[in-house]
């Protein structure tokens, strides 16, 4: 059985991996819709029976995960429209500054208190998303018309993480937990499937992502999502989100060194700093 933080550490290897697979792949390959959807058809005919069951005895479920799924969706959707208008290395880091919003509305709603020091580091982590977020040159004009989308994702981020948060109690299991992440996905993927028809006045994208990153895709993004759910059973979503961010810090150092990302990398390498920084002080109030 993995820890909640071990469980986190997990969810953001296989995050970091589908995002660099996304990032290599054509924009008209839409390679979100092809693993969002493949995911679906992989793991609900084994997982599905299994949330039925849970939402059986917590009827809530169905409520929390018809919520998480149609934030996705909207997620999915804005975070498509905000990267055809600035480049995806400003705009997602951007989406991902929900943790400071997840830790008002759960502390407002949920009465969850937090300590001097985790308020510290979820500020400080966001500081440093902003760093990123702000720090390619030639995207900053484009980064204007994108925001109102990628503040549009981030409030949605804040919206499913604490739907999420209230589901995850009830899900007693890993398969269980897959099968509510399945049934989210599936609403999500309506969403995507819509906005795919918009774009391009196709149901189904015009390429086909290679065979390895739709496998290693499909099977690692609702994994990771799933890991990141079971860890909020023992753990605040404000702090979840923080600690996933981790990601984020490895995406940009691996852009720098390997994908040569070099416009505005100095700015960018001290926004990761300081994301790192963030995830020791919150994993220190965690160990505390």
């Amino acid at each position: 059985m993995l820890t909640p933080l071990a469980a986190v550490g997990l969810a953001v290897l296989l995050h970091v991996a589908w995002n660099l697979l996304a990032r290599r792949s054509p924009p008209e390959a839409n390679f979100l819709w092809w693993i969002v959807g493949l995911h679906v058809l992989l793991f609900a005919p084994f997982t599905l029976a299994d949330f039925i069951r849970a939402a059986e005895h917590a009827p809530l479920l169905g409520l929390s995960a018809t919520i998480t799924g149609v934030a996705n969706g909207v997620y999915f959707v804005a975070l498509r429209r905000a990267y055809a208008l600035a480049p995806a290395s400003a705009v997602y880091p951007l989406a991902r500054s929900a943790p400071l919003l997840i830790a008002v509305l759960e502390f407002v709603v949920f009465d969850r208190s937090f300590t001097l020091l985790s308020w510290g580091g979820i500020l400080i982590g966001v500081a440093g998303l902003w760093l990123i977020a702000t720090s390619a040159r030639e995207g900053a004009v484009r980064l204007r018309q994108a925001w109102p989308y990628a503040a549009l994702a981030a409030l949605m981020t804040a919206l499913y993480s604490l739907s999420d948060k209230v589901a995850a109690p009830h899900l007693p299991d890993m398969a269980s937990t897959l099968g509510y992440v399945c049934v989210t996905y599936a609403i999500g993927w309506v969403f995507l499937s819509l906005e795919q028809w918009r774009a391009v006045r196709r149901w189904t994208p015009e390429k086909i992502p290679g065979i390895f990153p739709l496998l290693a895709g499909s099977l690692g993004v609702g994994t990771a999502y799933a890991l990141v759910i079971a860890s909020m059973r023992h753990l605040p979503a404000a702090t979840i989100v923080t600690l996933a961010n981790a990601g984020i810090v490895l995406t940009v150092l691996l852009g720098v060194l390997w994908l040569k990302e070099r416009d505005g990398w100095r700015q960018r390498v001290a926004g990761a700093c300081l994301v790192g920084v963030s995830l020791i002080i919150v994993g220190s109030a965690v160990r505390s």
